[in-house]
């Protein structure tokens, strides 16, 4: 295992720096063709380094049980990535400035660390292998951002398939969905994560003096100790400095334009999406009309629905099925490469 630093692009575009760690087996691949190469996006979900997974999936941080939770979580899917002879990236994608919720220096950052990857000689990545993304929750949404502007930014790079899994694909929809309920701690985190990735957008001037007070507690924090923070069972209304100015007008038109459904570009790789029916975060419909655009741009895109699954369960529900996706994928890739 290296943990690699890389010259990536903020989300803003500019210069910067990143880290990745790099897994390679030790064992010879026994596959057809080269070994693949897969880029692992853990839910980062923070607004410190420390939340970042090369300094996580280490050191299992000092962080909330929801954080090393989802660490375990994390390196049991990469471990068994490994175990299947394939190389595994897992990319710090929010960058130095911990930009989540940008989803530039999201696409950037997994981008660049593929890159990275192949040209970091002592692993040995063959630059012929076939490459796979894979993510879930905001790790799907890094994985989404990668996948829409891949051909834009890296378009050298031969990606075989997509997982993605309970996607955020409209941020307005989250917002939605967790007004309210014990999970609304999210809405000033998510406030404070949009004010840290686009600071050009002023989005304090759409927020009360109680949001800001509530976003600024949590600017430095991971996803959990967020939650924990409070408030709960909060209506997205309580945030708002004038009736409408988070739920309609420019501040709603830029949430969605930040978010998958509004990025814009198409995947050109073929796309496995999953997402549970009951996901109380996530509601399902956005992932629809995700996958829905995919299609009339012509991409190559199934959304797998699994009845009941909140999104707790479908992280580890729809394990299974990406697994087996990729390996179709990996092996799709091998048989197009052939000689004729």
């Amino acid at each position: 295992m290296w943990q690699l630093l890389y010259k990536t692009r903020d989300n803003s575009g500019r210069p910067t720096a990143t880290v990745g760690t790099l897994l390679v087996p030790t064992t010879g691949w026994t596959g057809s063709g080269p070994r693949p190469l897969l880029s692992y996006q853990t839910p980062e979900d923070g607004l410190a380094t420390s939340c970042a997974p090369s300094y996580v999936l280490r050191a299992g941080a000092a962080v909330s049980d929801y954080t090393i939770g989802q660490a375990k979580f994390d390196r049991n899917q990469v471990a068994d990535a490994v175990r299947r002879g394939w190389t595994v990236m897992v990319p710090d994608y929010e960058g130095p400035k911990s930009q989540l919720l940008g989803a530039s220096a999201a696409a950037h950052g997994v981008l660049d660390g593929i890159r990275a990857a192949q040209s970091f000689h002592p692993a040995s990545v063959n630059h012929q292998a076939p490459i796979g993304l894979w993510g879930y929750s905001g790790g799907g949404f890094a994985t989404a951002a990668a996948a829409q502007q891949q051909s834009r930014y890296a378009p050298e790079l031969r990606v075989s398939g997509i997982a993605e899994g309970g996607v955020p694909a409209d941020l307005n929809s989250a917002f939605k969905a967790m007004s309210g309920q014990l999970f609304s701690s999210w809405i000033p985190f998510g406030f404070a994560a949009l004010r840290n990735a686009y600071p050009q957008a002023h989005i304090d001037r759409y927020l009360n003096k109680s949001a800001q007070g509530y976003a600024n507690a949590v600017a430095h924090e991971c996803f959990g100790e967020a939650v924990a923070t409070g408030p709960h069972n909060a209506t997205l209304e309580q945030f708002e400095a004038w009736p409408g100015s988070v739920t309609e007008g420019t501040f709603h038109r830029f949430v969605r334009e930040s978010s998958p459904i509004g990025l814009g570009g198409t995947p050109t790789a073929p796309v496995y999406m999953y997402h549970g029916t009951a996901d109380e975060l996530l509601p399902v419909a956005a992932a629809r009309k995700l996958a829905t655009q995919y299609r009339a741009h012509g991409a190559d895109i199934v959304l797998v629905e699994h009845e009941g699954q909140t999104h707790e369960l479908e992280e580890t529900n729809g394990v299974a099925g990406a697994v087996a996706f990729l390996e179709q994928r990996f092996s799709q890739r091998h048989q197009d490469v052939l000689p004729q």
